[in-house]
C-alpha cells in the first residue's frame, strides 16, 4: 500500500498537472462551441418556423375570410 502511494506521488508532477488541466479545458471549450453552433442552428430553426406559420397563417385568414363574405354575400341574396 505504501509503494502505490509513493508511485502515485512520483506520477503527480507540474508537467503532469499542466497536460491534464490543458487537455480538460481543450474539451471544454470544444464542447462549448458545440453547444453555441447547436443552439445557433435552433434558433435559425425556430425562426424558419415562425416565418412558415405566418405565411400558413395569412393564407387561411385569406381563405377563410373570403369564404366568410362569399357566404355572407349568398345568405344577403337568398333574403331578398
Amino acid at each position: 500500500m505504501g509503494n502505490f502511494k509513493d508511485t502515485v506521488k512520483e506520477k503527480i508532477t507540474a508537467e503532469n498537472v499542466a497536460i491534464f488541466f490543458g487537455l480538460l479545458s481543450t474539451c471544454l471549450i470544444a464542447a462549448l462551441v458545440v453547444v453555441v453552433v447547436h443552439r445557433d442552428n435552433l434558433w435559425l430553426e425556430l425562426a424558419e418556423a415562425k416565418e412558415k406559420l405566418d405565411v400558413l397563417e395569412d393564407y387561411i385568414q385569406a381563405n377563410v375570410l373570403s369564404d366568410i363574405s362569399r357566404q355572407f354575400k349568398a345568405h344577403l341574396g337568398n333574403e331578398l
